[in-house]
């Protein structure tokens, strides 16, 4: 079972590359036109009887709307899997990447720590208001995380609606 993976960072860093990058205001404009490009991509393959992992943070208010419609247009089954932590947790992980040098430069993720850390104390729900199963995946201990587990799971969760 193999599904072809649209992240919005993936997209983003594309779109970096080609167009350049500036500022905070400038990378979530980016942002913003990924998750676009994330829709259309997904809309291609369902188009195409194809299935398809979207790999976004994604906000619900925003982002529900636009999955029912793709979701009833195309009588497509779905799956959310929410990776949950503490934000003082996901915080600090996003803190190192951002330090790390490894993220592409556009992301600009040194100037967002301190709005990252206000939206991280909303409280808010993260499932998405599209129906289907949703998998909860603790990701507080990463190294105690059984990915073979959490794949039956998927599998599961697909085979049931095949």
């Amino acid at each position: 079972m193999a599904f072809p993976v649209i992240s919005k960072d993936s997209i983003k860093e594309v779109l970096f590359d080609q167009l350049g990058w500036q500022d905070r205001e400038w990378s979530k404009m980016l942002g913003r036109a990924s998750v676009e490009l994330m829709y259309y991509f997904a809309q291609v393959q369902l188009e195409l009887g194809n299935s398809v992992i979207l790999d976004n943070a994604f906000h619900p208010d925003l982002a529900s709307p636009k999955l029912q419609a793709l979701e009833k247009q195309y009588k497509a089954n779905v799956l959310q899997v929410i990776c949950d932590t503490s934000s003082d947790i996901l915080f600090e992980r996003f803190r190192q990447r951002a330090e790390s040098g490894m993220r592409h430069d556009g992301h600009v993720d040194m100037q967002s720590l301190d709005e990252l850390k206000a939206n991280l104390r909303q409280e808010c729900s993260l499932r998405l208001d599209i129906g289907g199963p949703v998998l909860h995946v603790d990701t507080t201990d990463l190294a105690a995380l059984r990915y073979e587990v959490i794949l039956e799971q998927v599998k599961a969760v697909i085979d049931s609606v095949d």
